[in-house]
């Protein structure tokens, strides 16, 4: 007898690539609500919808799952200044040779390229070295937003050189002219600017402040956290309504900020939190102000 426990990895797949999956498969359109798998709204429906697969594609569904599992990753982000048309990529080669990068290995490798959507706003690119020894196998990946001209990668030894060699031949007429971007302070303070374009607007719910003796002139502490559903609102609202001033909001840089969605810092890069169509497309506006 199974258990919701036991879907539990479902939570890693954005609703609309499972959905496409599931229509793919079984010759039918599904209605889910496009808040999570597991939400209240779908969970039922997504649980009998995975029973009903064949045990091959349960095992499919899985493998995606852990592909997909970016729990706590920090992504570096580059910056593509001329992008080529999406059918480079989509007709490029599934294999390739590998020994260029791992020249000493003397078992058989192969190297696998897989591009999935996973919104209309995002690409997800899995590239895979696989081989009967363990300790050669490798797994790279990438979250490739065009809209934007931004392609986030997964910080490890050869990930660069996979980028630089594998992905942007296809993706940008300039390849040599792709770029780091670092997560600067100023970033973040660009988050907090009042647009006129609510979709363009960004709810913070959360803040890191670098306190610097030399500035504040605050002894004993190096850095302040603070929390909450709208931290810059609350922050305010307490100032107006409590007269309580918190001035140590101004003690430094701010060196990290995040939403719901997604979470920056210095020094650190980009985590992810959702993978949702509305969280990578807050994603994609955040990542145009860089």
């Amino acid at each position: 007898m199974s258990t919701e426990a036991e879907y539990i990895y479902l939570t890693y797949l954005p609703t609309s690539f499972f959905k496409r999956l599931i229509d793919t498969w079984e010759k039918t359109s599904v209605e889910l609500h496009p808040n999570g798998l597991l939400s209240k709204e779908n969970k039922e429906t997504t649980i009998k919808l995975v029973k009903n697969l064949t045990e091959s594609k349960q095992k499919k569904i899985q493998r995606f799952a852990e592909i997909l599992n970016i729990s706590g990753l920090w992504w570096d982000v580059y910056h593509i200044p001329k992008i080529r048309p999406m059918s480079h990529l989509q007709n490029r080669k599934k294999a390739f040779d590998v020994d260029k990068y791992l020249k000493e290995a003397s078992a058989k490798i192969s190297g696998k390229f897989t591009l999935n959507e996973l919104s209309e706003h995002a690409l997800f690119i899995h590239i895979e070295f696989s081989s009967r020894t363990a300790r050669l196998r490798r797994t790279f990946r990438f979250i490739y937003l065009p809209s934007v001209k931004k392609i986030l990668l997964e910080p490890q030894e050869l990930g660069v050189e996979i980028l630089r060699n594998e992905i942007l031949p296809f993706i940008s007429n300039e390849p040599d002219k792709v770029s780091r971007k670092p997560i600067r302070a100023l970033l973040i303070k660009k988050l907090t600017k009042d647009y006129d374009d609510p979709e363009r607007s960004f709810v913070l719910s959360h803040l890191k402040i670098k306190v610097s003796l030399e500035t504040s002139g605050i002894e004993g502490l190096n850095q302040i956290i603070i929390k909450g559903d709208n931290v810059l609102r609350g922050a305010e609202t307490l100032e107006q309504r409590h007269e309580i001033s918190l001035k140590f909001m101004n003690s430094g840089p701010w060196i990290g900020a995040g939403t719901n969605d997604f979470t920056l810092e210095v020094g650190k890069g980009l985590q992810i939190h959702r993978m949702e169509e509305k969280s990578l497309k807050s994603i994609a506006t955040m990542l145009s102000l860089l």
